[in-house]
């Protein structure tokens, strides 16, 4: 399994880091696991589940 981290995330999505932190604060999206430093890192898993939610949003707006 790799992992995505935060900078890599927001190039996949095109949303930028605070976007992110704010969608996982508010429970939009899982909270990625940590390494000792407390840097963010995603799994595959993870970000389709933050697709599927922007994808959600999208949807909504129409």
């Amino acid at each position: 399994m790799s992992y995505i981290r935060v900078k890599d995330v927001e190039k996949l999505i095109d949303r930028d880091r605070n976007t992110i932190l704010r969608w996982e604060r508010e429970g939009l999206i899982p909270h990625p696991r940590k390494d000792s430093r407390g840097w963010r890192f995603y799994d595959e898993k993870d970000i389709e589940v933050i697709k599927n939610f922007m994808k959600k949003m999208a949807r909504e707006r129409c």
